[in-house]
């Protein structure tokens, strides 16, 4: 099955972003060639922009906080469960820890890195980060496998801390989905959102073999879905007018 996820507010737009980079830069470092070593080092730069840019700290941690005094208000309550609540109480509290022992924003550690700084300076030339037109980058690449992997999770410590607190989260959203099987009349489906419920995402989940894909339009209201031709990648698809069967899943804490 294709699925495709919507955020329905910043937050959780950025935690997706965030998780997305995070398991690329794993993927790389887990077979560290030179090849995979550059491709996790464009990632970390692209980290790195993210960070200083939106406050990635603050948001999870706003959002940690939150969750642990929601945890914390259940517990006790019949039909709760208290084994369950505590085990996610002290994830909640123990990830919090973690990125308040940090200072300032994430990435700020890397802020005055001379090798970084030169390799951001290159990052938005085509081919600029390369070992002909940046020596000290080449030096690097010929270091032991065992050395550029330690400083790859050395750099991307706090991203990692991060990273370790927002899958927690994201967990918990996976946990409260409600699934639906709708039908998208004429290719285009609308719905409100319950004011009761604290929606963070929304889901669609379609055939692998279908042909069509969905536009998805959001807000804290209200969402609207339309189903486009997606046969012909090179030419810009046309809103389908036939009726379309979905799985629909509504996230939330």
């Amino acid at each position: 099955m294709a699925v495709f996820e919507q955020p329905l507010n910043e937050k959780t737009r950025l935690f997706i972003r965030l998780s997305y980079l995070m398991k690329r830069f794993r993927y790389h470092i887990d077979n560290p060639t030179p090849e995979n070593c550059q491709a996790a080092v464009v990632i970390l730069l692209e980290l790195y922009s993210l960070s200083s840019r939106l406050d990635v700290k603050n948001a999870a941690l706003h959002v940690l906080d939150f969750q642990t005094q929601a945890v914390r208000q259940v517990e006790g309550v019949q039909g709760v469960d208290e084994v369950r609540a505590a085990r996610i109480l002290t994830k909640l509290e123990e990830k919090s820890k973690q990125l308040y022992s940090f200072r300032g924003q994430l990435g700020q550690h890397l802020k005055s890195h001379h090798f970084l700084n030169i390799l951001r300076q290159r990052a938005s030339i085509a081919g600029g980060i390369n070992s002909l037109d940046v020596p000290l980058f080449n030096y690097w690449l010929n270091k032991p496998s065992e050395k550029r992997v330690a400083d790859l999770q050395d750099w991307a410590k706090p991203y990692k801390i991060a990273f370790e607190a927002i899958e927690l989260l994201m967990e918990l959203i996976y946990q409260g989905g409600e699934v639906q099987e709708v039908t998208a009349e004429g290719g285009f489906y609308q719905s409100s959102l319950s004011p009761d419920r604290d929606y963070q995402m929304l889901s669609i989940e379609l055939p692998s073999d279908s042909h069509v894909y969905p536009e998805i339009s959001a807000g804290k209201q209200r969402f609207s879905v339309r189903f486009v031709d997606a046969i012909e990648l090179e030419e810009r698809g046309k809103q389908i007018i036939d009726n379309v069967d979905f799985t629909l899943t509504l996230y939330s804490f």
